[in-house]
């Protein structure tokens, strides 16, 4: 127990101040019988609520009734967009903040989010994809999948992881057409699942 001194400059007695700290140090090994393994993630993360998700929707330009996207690519505006199967995947790079904001990020000017000289690294190198494929493998296990769609599969998260960072558990966003475009020409299939909201 440490002693401090304290001079009074009134008066010349001095006083003794006790100070006492007191802590317990307990070890993982010592649970008392808990089970780590209930751990729960994300039990205490907000849900989104309607009015949110409809913010966000008008946010990446989904609820424009007003102009028909299905059969057109007039609301195109890099131009590398395609025909998108669904309203809500149909949508530019340049409509959406967070891909917008990493294409001006680049040292030239970009119409596109595809032009990036990050984009084929990211987004298409197969040995990138296959590192990220192990780190997703680590937490969820494995796809019985093909190599094309694994790969396609984890070039649409990555594309995510960057340009969004981590949108958090069963939070998804709609992809750039001309980015999906993109990758699913490096990783073509029979058919495609588009978009889907988190079940």
């Amino acid at each position: 127990m440490p002693n401090v001194r304290h001079r009074d400059s009134r008066s010349s007695t001095s006083s003794d101040i006790g100070l006492h700290i007191s802590f317990e140090v307990s070890s993982c090994d010592d649970s008392d019988g808990e089970d780590l393994q209930d751990i729960v993630p994300y039990q205490f993360e907000p849900e989104a609520s309607e009015s949110n998700e409809s913010e966000q929707d008008s946010s990446l330009g989904g609820s424009d009734e007003d102009q028909p996207r299905l059969d057109n690519t007039d609301w195109c505006t890099c131009g590398y967009c395609v025909l998108m199967p669904t309203q809500r995947e149909s949508i530019c790079c340049c409509e959406i903040d967070r891909v917008n904001s990493k294409k001006d990020s680049s040292d030239r000017k970009l119409s596109c989010i595809t032009q990036h000289p990050g984009f084929s690294s990211v987004c298409l190198d197969v040995y990138v994809l296959e590192t990220a494929y192990y780190q997703y493998r680590s937490q969820y296990g494995e796809l019985q999948t093909s190599i094309e769609e694994r790969n396609r599969y984890t070039s649409y998260r990555q594309l995510v992881r960057w340009c969004w960072g981590y949108l958090g558990k069963n939070v998804r966003v709609p992809l750039p057409s001309c980015a999906v475009q993109k990758i699913r020409a490096a990783f073509p299939s029979e058919d495609y699942e588009g978009f889907r909201d988190p079940q």
